[in-house]
């Protein structure tokens, strides 16, 4: 199973230059220089899927929720696919998130766009709609809690849809892991320019997080 993760967050102090060129070379303001960035991903795999309405209440194996469930149940069940570790001069965090996109995968021409997608592609491409984290007890569960929010569908679906407005298209990022009765969620969307929806498929990928703390 993945392990726990902590995020810890470095406040850098102020030091004369004196003191930071008294340190070691592999080190500055504390921080060792040869750990890797700590929100550095490993990436597990990527796929498409169909959002067609048809494929997904038949259960066809490309349907997106198919797809979805398989990729997630993988990330998150798999002992084998933890990233490697973080280098000297770091502690190795204790739990791995899952990181899991679904993007379209086909735009509307430029012209075709509203100014409201323009607008609001610019501007949560820099920051994020950010969702209430969820609390799930199964894979199952979660998937089925992120096709009904994909689709408009319940409380968080609606608010979704208020926010990303018009034909406006959400590109999803969901970030996972182990809680004490399951899975919890925590949701970013980056809501862009419309989709083109003679295409119906969507890229779908799944990575590892974790963080490097400085011993």
């Amino acid at each position: 199973m993945l392990k726990n993760i902590k995020i810890v967050v470095f406040t850098a102090l102020l030091v004369p230059a004196l003191s930071i060129a008294s340190e070691p070379p592999e080190m500055i303001a504390g921080v060792a220089l040869d750990c890797p960035d700590p929100r550095a991903e490993t990436p597990l795999a990527i796929e498409y899927g169909s959002a067609g309405i048809i494929q997904n209440l038949a259960g066809h194996p490309d349907s997106i929720r198919e797809v979805a469930g398989r990729l997630l149940d993988e990330a998150l069940t798999s002992e084998a696919d933890d990233p490697a570790g973080c280098g000297s001069g770091c502690t190795d965090s204790e739990r791995a998130e899952v990181v899991y996109r679904v993007a379209p995968m086909s735009l509307l021409a430029a012209e075709d766009q509203h100014d409201v997608c323009i607008k609001l592609d610019t501007e949560t491409k820099e920051k994020p709609l950010l969702f209430e984290p969820r609390e799930f007890e199964s894979v199952d569960a979660l998937n089925d809690w992120i096709m009904d929010f994909s689709q408009g569908w319940g409380e968080d679906g609606k608010l979704l849809y208020e926010r990303c407005y018009s034909n406006c298209s959400p590109r999803y990022t969901f970030l996972i892991a182990e809680h004490t009765s399951g899975y919890a969620v925590r949701t970013e969307v980056h809501c862009g320019l419309a989709r083109d929806r003679s295409n119906d498929q969507y890229r779908i990928s799944t990575a590892l997080r974790r963080s490097c703390p400085v011993n």
